[in-house]
């Protein structure tokens, strides 16, 4: 099943002497042995694991198949695995570590953008590009050369989100509620929708936001339907979305609730079925369909029994192609600078995989400019298609 040559690395900063000896990964080549390094680091053990694990998994699955057909420009890929528990300090502990000492050409992962945002500079002091789950605005805009995100931004979610709310508001005096969990990316969000409701001349009667450590959302809701809007809008990864549309049916209160690209198939739509819980996703939920990308990715699942619907297997896979077709461009050997020059260049078909094409370019480092939204439909008792391709926004003047 472990086709790729991985390391499981430990939680700390290898001893002092170790690093000295290591030296800067800013001319990391490829690593010994023929093999490009690549180095994946998330939340494996702690409050976020449950995507952590789904999203390396599907990582893992992405350089397996590559091993297992040759390669990439002849060269097997090894991969480093570890785990910041969605802790600051370890996961800039866990940067360091896998630029210095295993010398990776880049680094995927990065569940929580408050952790990416600690490890952005270390990427720039050490020229070796990191492609986060999660990135806060001020990451993106102006662009940080070093930071990619192969998913749409979380603030960009928003036009997508107010797109989706137009067509569900029934009111000629629209009422919406925003409430998201407070991570850097979120609130990147909820900024976002603001203005746009604003511009919309929606009345927000209600924001809330939901602690990182929260287990519990019932003043939320209460709040919430006490201020009876007409859609929700925000961002609530699977547990607490869960609870928070459990809480409104408890209450009675039959709301739309429009969620973010975090939520997913398996633990959000499937578990709830509910037809007033409508979840965005840019990549495909449980790997149907005809295009080239989908069957090499239900093949790289398959060859390590791993579902297709189980949380961010997808997201993962994702981020594992985009760095696999950049070291494909750049060539062997491909150190962070060289694969950053080729990431700027970045545009791949991905055979259906994703809504539109993966791409980067110098002023923008959001690989995804387009998204689908997904609602449980009773009648059929499956999700179906409530709105395809809508454009990635903000309500800035830029976006």
């Amino acid at each position: 099943m472990f086709r790729s040559r991985i390391a499981i690395l430990g939680v700390g900063v290898l001893v002092a002497s170790t690093l000295a000896a290591c030296g800067s990964s800013s001319s990391g080549s490829g690593g010994g042995g023929g093999e490009y390094q690549v180095g994946f680091n998330s939340d494996l053990s702690g409050k976020y694991s449950l995507n952590g694990v789904g999203q390396r998994d599907g990582f893992k699955a992405y350089f397996d198949y590559v091993n297992a057909h040759g390669g990439i420009n002849g060269h097997k890929v090894n991969l480093s695995v570890t785990d910041d528990a969605s802790d600051i300090t370890r996961g800039t502990a866990n940067t360091t570590q896998l630029m210095t000492a295993k010398h990776v050409s880049a680094i995927g992962g990065y569940i929580l953008s408050n952790v990416c945002g600690a490890a952005a500079a270390i990427a720039a002091r050490n020229k070796v590009p990191i492609n986060c789950n999660a990135v806060a605005d001020d990451l993106l805009n102006p662009v940080q050369p070093y930071v990619y995100t192969a998913r749409m931004a979380q603030s960009n979610e928003a036009a997508p989100q107010a797109q989706l709310a137009k067509q569900l508001i029934k009111s000629a005096s629209p009422k919406v509620a925003i409430i998201i969990f407070a991570s850097a990316a979120s609130v990147s969000l909820e900024q976002g929708l603001q203005k746009i409701s604003k511009a919309n001349g929606w009345d927000i009667v209600a924001d809330e936001q939901v602690s990182l450590t929260a287990t519990d959302v019932s003043s939320q809701v209460a709040k919430i339907v006490g201020a009876k809007p007409d859609v929700i809008m925000g961002s609530l990864f699977d547990p607490l979305a869960v609870l928070f549309m459990r809480g409104l049916k408890a209450a009675n209160a039959s709301i739309p609730f429009i969620d973010y690209d975090g939520a997913t198939l398996k633990s959000g739509l499937l578990a709830l079925k509910d037809p007033n819980f409508y979840l965005l996703a840019s990549t495909s939920l449980d790997g149907t369909g005809d295009g080239a990308g989908l069957v090499q990715y239900r093949a790289a699942l398959a060859a390590d029994n791993l579902n297709a619907t189980t949380p961010f297997v997808n997201a993962g896979y994702l981020q594992a192609l985009s760095i696999g077709e950049g070291l494909k461009a750049c060539g062997y050997p491909c150190n962070g600078q060289k694969l950053q020059a080729a990431f700027d260049k970045q545009n791949v078909d991905t055979g259906g995989f994703t809504a539109g094409p993966l791409s980067y370019t110098p002023q923008r480092h959001e690989g995804l400019q387009a998204t689908n939204f997904y609602v449980w439909d009773a009648a059929t008792s499956a999700p179906k298609l409530a709105l395809a391709n809508a454009t990635a926004g903000n309500g800035s003047s830029s976006g």
